[in-house]
């Protein structure tokens, strides 16, 4: 019965190991049997390379005592504490006969595999010490969960008790038994980078949690309020109902609904460039549809992938001058011909020339400056020094009028 109890936890072990696998380090010293995978710092080691690592270096059947930590990376062994020491001395000194593994793929996983079924143990490290007792036999391994943080303490200061846990137990150990080996690791990664890393923009961001942000399947637009006049009314579109989305290579067209009226915005793609060419407006008024043509004051185009973020309001006017419709966008910031997945704006086109208001005040301090050393310098060098001094044992100089 206790056979097939734990042959059923190390198989519910193997299973999340394998669905949670991660990249963690692995350090084994002790009676370790000479391999040639001392250290390989530039390769990930997968399972079953480390698998086999295992197998020489357990060779000899010794006592193995696995001490996991809940995270575990490279930057760890690199940390000191407030007063500059490191948080491994134990560890440190070992590293000369020791395999270490930076990178290695479910490393508890081939341990719990390797492992005789009839000789393993699992453990925790409290507060109040090992939570069992560690039976003597030869050939076993004792798998110690180190699980006991304590509230307010850094991690530097942790990985340090953890160390001095580590050399007590493994001195008490080498007494114990013929041949310890000891491998220290973890469940996780403490450190992890992204695969994929995404730029995020505050602006963006901001943008996605306000009402007037619209991302659809080809088009990404943010605008704080539309306001549109028929030339005697002013309504303010907000709260759109429903949006579609039309587009081919060169062409697309966003509709957006809000109630009675729709607005369709049109985009034209040529060249390299993308270009916001018209609104159609629609408005249901009574059973009669009223269609409106407005183009932009301005031009409004942007590179392709990247918004365009220039004025604070663009504002599109009636084609048909007998009823003047415009529709405003206030604060708008767009990027059409996105990606499907595409959650924040590209880079923004903000139409700013080289000589901004700032470098032209530059440039105007600098040249009052230059005028005022060179009116100086001029002046300098126009002083005339006297040429003539009195004798005082000779005669008076008489200076003639006409000098």
């Amino acid at each position: 019965m206790a056979f097939c109890r734990s042959v059923l936890v190390l198989s519910v072990l193997g299973l999340l190991n394998s669905v949670t696998a991660s990249n963690v380090p692995v350090l084994m010293f002790g009676d370790v049997a000479s391999t040639q995978e001392e250290s390989l710092p530039l390769s990930k080691v997968s399972f079953t390379e480390f698998n086999t690592i295992l197998k020489h270096t357990l060779v000899n059947d010794p006592f193995t005592v696995i001490f996991i930590e809940e995270t575990l990376s490279v930057e760890d062994f690199s940390l000191k504490n407030s007063e500059g020491e490191t948080s491994f001395p134990f560890l440190h000194s070992n590293i000369g006969k020791a395999v270490y593994l930076p990178s290695t793929t479910s490393p508890l996983r081939a341990l719990n595999k390797l492992a005789d079924p009839e000789k393993v143990d699992h453990v925790k490290l409290t507060e109040n010490g090992l939570s069992a007792e560690i039976e003597p036999e030869s050939g076993k391994f004792l798998f110690i969960n180190l699980k006991d943080a304590k509230e307010g303490e850094t991690r530097a200061e942790l990985l340090r008790r953890h160390n001095d846990f580590i050399e007590e137990l493994f001195g008490k150990l080498k007494k114990r038994y013929p041949e310890v080996v000891a491998v220290y690791t973890a469940h996780y990664p403490s450190w992890t980078i992204a695969e994929h890393h995404l730029r995020q923009r505050r602006q963006a961001t901001e943008a996605q949690a306000e009402p007037g942000f619209y991302n659809l399947a080809g088009l990404m637009l943010y605008v704080k309020s539309m306001v549109l006049n028929d030339g005697g009314n002013t309504v303010t579109l907000s709260a759109s109902t429903k949006q579609t989305m039309a587009s081919n290579d060169t062409v697309l067209n966003a509709t957006l609904e809000f109630g009675d009226r729709s607005v369709l915005l049109n985009f034209d793609n040529k060249a390299g460039y993308w270009f916001f060419n018209r609104v159609i407006l629609t408005e249901l008024s009574q059973g009669v549809s009223t269609v409106e043509e407005l183009m932009p004051s301005e031009p409004v185009y942007a590179l392709d992938r990247f918004s365009y973020r220039c004025a604070q309001a663009v504002v599109f006017t009636s084609v048909n001058t007998s009823r003047p419709y415009s529709l405003s966008f206030n604060d708008i910031k767009i990027q059409p011909y996105t990606s499907e997945n595409q959650t924040d704006f590209g880079d923004s086109l903000n139409c700013q020339g080289f000589f901004s208001v700032a470098i032209w005040s530059g440039l105007f301090v600098v040249f009052i400056l230059l005028a005022i050393t060179f009116f100086g310098i001029m002046m300098m060098m126009d002083i005339r020094a006297m040429d003539r001094f009195d004798d005082p044992k000779g005669k008076t100089i008489t200076v003639i009028a006409q000098e």
